[in-house]
């Protein structure tokens, strides 16, 4: 522990937040203990600690952050460790969390994520993606076997009910999600995954029930991964991606190791490495092999809008036919609950864009005919769909109806929270070309 000089003082910004609280300083020493156990913190806070703190005496970065959590989630409002005069681990959870080793160290740098982003820390969400740090996890997570150890032994006793509550929160933030952007909810999100999610992953359960709930926990960083890049933070939705696909790597879990691979392509779409999105989305292929034909079929489109970014027509028109070919193969029953939004309009309208991308005007015409006669209440999607009909309609050389579209895409994404679709509809408006999906 660093010790502030004596004209410093005493942390009158702690005293202030102990005051409004009503708490006593055993009261803040006891709950800080706490969270440190479920952190898996190896410190002792007791009350003459926390005393210390109070005159001045300054914690460690991880007692700073711990402290912070706390604090933050009594108080409804962010708590800083720079608001106390203390130190952040900020740029070092940064660094960490993109590094991909073990499942304690997946679940520690999770939990961490979650407490920065329901707070708004910028200098880590903000933090920019390493191209270099995927292809060696991805390797692992496609040639490891399973963990032999999934069960623990914590605290916390976790029951079905307790998985139910994130897999039902999951739901009701991707609908969220899909009608109003990232941008608005994932913060919300963030917080009830560190309150609840933490606490279980540190909890006891059985091998049976790990392997669910590291699922569901990996559903839910997922969709929060994909909420990170519709907010343009591809630096914290890669660092979610890398400890979710730890976590699915344990249970052997293919189908969501497929679903990061498809998020890397998205996301190395936006860095504009046209290679590394091709990369990701093959390995998002092979990682579907023994996967229900859904989830193939959603690595093929994923495949073929690679194909467009890297102008290959004819691999295109092949990997949308396996696409389609899956899909009417699939029994929706069989496909993971993850992907449910997957419908036809959806699978017609990803091959859309890559036929319109690839140059490929009658096929994108017909692929959007088929997608736009499915129905949807989806405003995103139909957002993405208005946008892949002006690019067709420049492509075809229609410049009044490129017009309208975009005067109509501009105006239903007013409505929606989303800094990557609004760039789009920017980069549409100025006619330059729509190289991300």
């Amino acid at each position: 522990m660093r010790v502030r000089s004596e004209s410093d003082g005493r942390n009158e910004v702690l005293h202030k937040h102990l005051e409004a609280l009503g708490w006593s300083i055993s009261g803040l020493a006891r709950r800080i203990a706490e969270r440190c156990q479920v952190m898996s913190l190896p410190y002792t806070v007791s009350p003459s600690t926390v005393s210390r703190w109070c005159k001045g005496s300054i914690p460690g970065a991880e007692l700073a952050a711990a402290a912070c959590h706390v604090l933050s989630t009594a108080l409804h409002r962010s708590v800083t460790p720079e608001s106390l005069g203390w130190p952040s681990d900020t740029d070092l959870i940064a660094a960490q969390a993109l590094e991909y080793r073990d499942v304690p160290h997946a679940v520690r740098m999770l939990s961490k994520l979650w407490s920065l982003d329901a707070m708004r820390r910028r200098s880590v969400v903000e933090s920019a993606v390493s191209a270099r740090v995927f292809g060696p996890a991805s390797r692992e997570a496609l040639v490891m076997p399973s963990d032999t150890v999934i069960g623990g032994r914590g605290p916390h006793e976790v029951t079905a009910a307790d998985i139910d509550l994130i897999d039902e929160h999951t739901r009701i933030y991707g609908r969220l999600d899909s009608q109003h952007g990232g941008g608005a909810y994932r913060g919300v999100f963030a917080s009830l995954m560190d309150t609840h999610a933490t606490p279980m992953l540190a909890g006891t359960f059985s091998a049976r029930t790990g392997r669910r709930l590291y699922g569901s926990v990996v559903d839910a960083v997922l969709a929060m991964a994909s909420m990170a890049y519709d907010d343009r933070l591809p630096g914290l939705a890669q660092r979610y991606d890398l400890q979710s696909m730890r976590l699915a790597q344990a249970i052997g879990d293919r189908a969501r190791i497929t679903r990061v691979h498809i998020h890397q392509a998205r996301f190395a779409a936006t860095q504009g490495g046209r290679e590394e999105v091709l990369a990701d989305a093959r390995s998002a292929v092979l990682a579907a092999e023994g996967t229900p034909p859904l989830v193939k079929a959603y690595a093929c489109v994923t495949e073929a809008r690679a194909w467009a970014i890297n102008s290959r027509p004819d691999h295109v028109v092949g990997a949308v036919k396996r696409a389609r070919d899956l899909f009417n193969r699939a029994q929706r029953s069989d496909g993971p609950s993850w992907l449910e939004w997957f419908d036809r309009r959806e699978l017609e309208g990803q091959a859309a864009w890559a036929f319109v991308v690839a140059g490929l005007a009658d096929q994108g015409l017909e692929a959007l005919k088929q997608a736009s006669a499915c129905p949807s209440d989806r405003a995103r999607d139909a957002l993405e769909l208005l946008i892949t009909e002006a690019e067709l309609a420049r492509l075809r050389g229609e410049v009044a109806e490129h017009a309208a579209l975009t005067r109509r895409a501009v105006q239903l994404s007013r409505h929606l929270a989303s800094r990557r679709l609004t760039d789009r509809i920017n980069r549409l408006t100025a006619g330059q070309p729509l190289d991300d999906f």
